[in-house]
């Protein structure tokens, strides 16, 4: 079940998000060695943690195995004040109903939730609630081959910018269409016919 927390959400909720910056900071400092984000006190956090941001949290067993974050394009978000210099003078979709998706990961001691990929299970619990808050697109920068499983899981994608060697790796932008068709794509290829969002969502979606 994807438990979802708002950024005005967050002080209701302290012990989950405890667990949530030291999940960020073991996948994405320990274990993806993204040293700039270090922290002392082993929580990763950012500027952009923020009370419009969405944290978007998979949870087993009482503990964080997945995660991912939604930034609003109406406000700072990466591609606006991180890495402007991807896109250059070039524009990219901003809107009401457009986010940055990022901070995308699951725990890799835990592969498997009842015989499904935690991986795909948290893509398809992503993918469920941006259809249901109506997200039309959703931009991402990442790295190419992080792309390329986004264009097979089925994403309609637009690329911004091609890949650019930036601060020691390879990065690149682009613009993905989350819809209605596509969930029930997800929900078919990975046995997963139920809504895995909290039950005043699923109640919000039978409306």
């Amino acid at each position: 079940m994807l438990e979802i927390i708002r950024g005005r959400q967050i002080q209701e909720k302290p012990a989950t998000m405890e667990k949530v910056w030291r999940f960020r900071h073991r996948c994405f400092v320990e274990e993806l060695h993204w040293e700039e984000i270090r922290r002392a006190d082993g929580r990763e956090r950012d500027q952009f943690d923020t009370q419009s941001t969405i944290h978007l949290v998979l949870m087993e067993g009482g503990e964080v195995v997945g995660y991912s974050r939604l930034l609003p394009t109406t406000k700072p978000h990466l591609l606006s004040h991180i890495y402007p210099e991807l896109i250059g003078e070039g524009r990219y979709p901003t809107g009401r109903h457009v986010f940055e998706w990022g901070r995308c990961a699951t725990d890799t001691r835990v592969p498997y939730i009842g015989g499904i990929a935690t991986n795909d299970i948290l893509m398809t619990a992503v993918l469920e609630f941006m259809v249901h808050i109506k997200v039309v697109t959703v931009i991402i920068e990442t790295a190419p081959r992080l792309v390329e499983m986004i264009r097979r899981r089925g994403y309609p994608l637009q690329v911004l910018c091609e890949p650019l060697h930036y601060r020691g790796e390879m990065l690149m932008a682009i613009a993905a269409e989350p819809s209605p068709q596509l969930l029930e794509r997800h929900r078919a290829a990975h046995g997963l016919p139920h809504s895995l969002l909290p039950l005043p969502f699923c109640k919000q979606a039978e409306v």
